[in-house]
């Protein structure tokens, strides 16, 4: 939910520490090290990452994440963790045979939920995505980035910006009764707009995202 890459990249960074000094005191956890996984993973995809540190990473997330499999194959958050990295490897065959399973061990986890989402919006199913990403809604209904990861489903996948912008304006709803100040909806929002040729709206939606975050040069452009 931060709004620019080194934030997030300042985040990872002290995610990346935490998960490390868990992995020293206790380094048979399995969920410790699906955990590490996971940040490893995110890590890698920061658009301040060179590609020569993406690919070091991500074998090490695979790495992490076959280990927390093997010290707990019945650990549904692990299993996860280590399909969404593979998708991110692009091995999409696998990675959807472990979200799916992740999502039987424990269909009452948001993260099951969320990856199987994400590997089936990466095949391009779109619909199935969706109905994943509202089940990991039910489970956490104040992660808006949930909200605009099913809004980009429709918009870009379905071609159905009026709920793309139905699920944008609920992400902003929620951050502003949280009191979370996050341009990400509105820059959504701005974005859908342009697309069917509301360009005032857009503005709108554009400025009001530059009110949150005024150093943003995508937002400006």
């Amino acid at each position: 939910m931060l709004s620019n890459d080194t934030e997030r990249l300042n985040r990872l960074e002290e995610a990346k520490a935490s998960a490390d000094k868990a992995i020293e005191i206790d380094p048979d956890n399995s969920t410790i090290r699906a955990i590490r996984a996971f940040v490893l993973d995110w890590y890698a995809f920061n658009s301040l990452i060179s590609s020569e540190q993406r690919i070091e990473l991500l074998v090490e997330a695979e790495r992490e994440a076959s280990r927390a499999f093997q010290l707990d194959p019945e650990n549904a958050l692990a299993l996860a963790y280590y399909a969404e990295i593979l998708a991110d490897q692009q091995k999409w065959t696998q990675a959807e045979k472990y979200a799916a399973q992740a999502v039987s061990l424990n269909p009452n986890l948001m993260d099951t939920h969320r990856v199987y989402g994400y590997v089936l919006e990466t095949l391009g199913k779109y619909n199935s995505a969706i109905q994943q990403y509202q089940e990991a809604v039910q489970i956490s209904p104040n992660m808006t980035f949930l909200y605009i990861r099913i809004g980009r489903n429709f918009r870009e996948g379905i071609r159905n910006p009026d709920r793309a912008l139905e699920y944008f304006d609920k992400a902003a709803k929620i951050n502003e009764q949280l009191g979370i100040e996050n341009p990400n909806p509105y820059i959504e929002i701005a974005r859908t707009y342009t697309q069917v040729g509301q360009f005032f709206a857009a503005s709108v939606n554009a400025e009001k995202a530059l009110t949150y975050d005024p150093t943003n040069a995508n937002t400006y452009g």
